[in-house]
């Protein structure tokens, strides 16, 4: 019964993509995070889409929509009428490359850019993870999550870069030069004393921040402990966000082998586990799960 109403769902959503109908015909909702936490919600046109397994839609990098996705990128879709109720939830990405610009190149999107290599332009995908189906007709209803390797969720990976009590100076810099975003920031006297006990004369000092450059997030923060100089650490780190700490331990364990800790494995208030090394070919990566930034 789950894949009849799978497939009826999916075949709304095929016959919606593609600019057609007048109205609404041709569009969802599509809901997002904020930069302040809260879910936002707008209409947005399929362009195209493969049932309920993914849909995307037109866009542009300087798009709110585009910022809020490389903040964070889970969402959801939602297609509802009197006769029926499609929602889905997953993941969001923004895609670039010149071969899925020029496939979803279509419709009034030329109103907006100069042509599929305008670099301004771009296409978001939405990866669904589970659905909530209800047809009124027969009452008939579906949940649960798709069984799809493709759809699997991936670490997300953000490039940090290490400060020795510059950090504020240089997230001003680069908001001068750059247009920079800053979306989050954390002086070592805000953090909660149960993980860090700040010296007096570090406490403006940056303990987390996140910026945005486009539409790519990039951590920051300075060095308290001269762990960077000690482990000879890069001050350009990459970050690598898990969904569970047992992801994390598994990585851990393999990238762990001949490399220096720099700072050993903790949980804090702000996430469930957190490690900071040095392979040992000289890279420096901080391993993160349940971040509640």
């Amino acid at each position: 019964m789950h894949q009849e109403i799978i497939k009826r769902a999916s075949g709304i959503i095929n016959a919606k993509t593609g600019f057609i109908g007048d109205g609404m015909e041709g569009h969802c909702v599509l809901a997002l995070i904020d930069e302040y936490g809260y879910p936002t919600t707008s209409t947005v046109t399929i362009s195209k889409a493969n049932g309920i397994h993914w849909l995307t839609f037109l866009g542009g990098l300087e798009d709110t929509k585009a910022h809020r996705i490389a903040q964070c990128n889970r969402g959801s879709v939602c297609l509802s009428c009197a006769e029926y109720n499609i929602t889905l939830v997953g993941l969001l990405e923004v895609l670039v490359d010149p071969a899925t610009k020029q496939e979803m190149w279509q419709g009034p999107i030329g109103e907006y850019f100069s042509g599929p290599e305008d670099p301004a332009y771009c296409v978001l995908r939405f990866n669904t993870e589970r659905y909530n189906l209800y047809f009124a007709d027969d009452e008939t209803e579906a949940k649960g999550a798709l069984n799809n390797t493709q759809q699997a969720p991936m670490p997300k990976v953000t490039p940090g870069l290490g400060f020795r009590g510059q950090c504020s100076q240089a997230l001003a810099l680069y908001q001068k030069a750059f247009g920079a975003e800053l979306i989050t920031k954390l002086l070592y006297s805000d953090a909660d004393p149960n993980d860090f006990q700040c010296k007096e004369d570090e406490k403006d000092f940056v303990f987390y921040s996140e910026m945005t450059i486009g539409n790519h997030l990039i951590s920051l923060g300075d060095d308290s402990d001269g762990a960077l100089d000690h482990a000879k650490a890069s001050p350009t780190s990459l970050l690598i966000e898990f969904e569970s700490v047992e992801e994390l331990n598994a990585a851990y364990e393999i990238i762990s082998d001949g490399a220096t800790v720099i700072k050993p494995m903790i949980s804090s208030t702000y996430c469930t586990a957190y490690v900071s090394l040095v392979d040992k070919f000289g890279i420096h990566w901080d391993l993160m799960s349940g971040y509640e930034g």
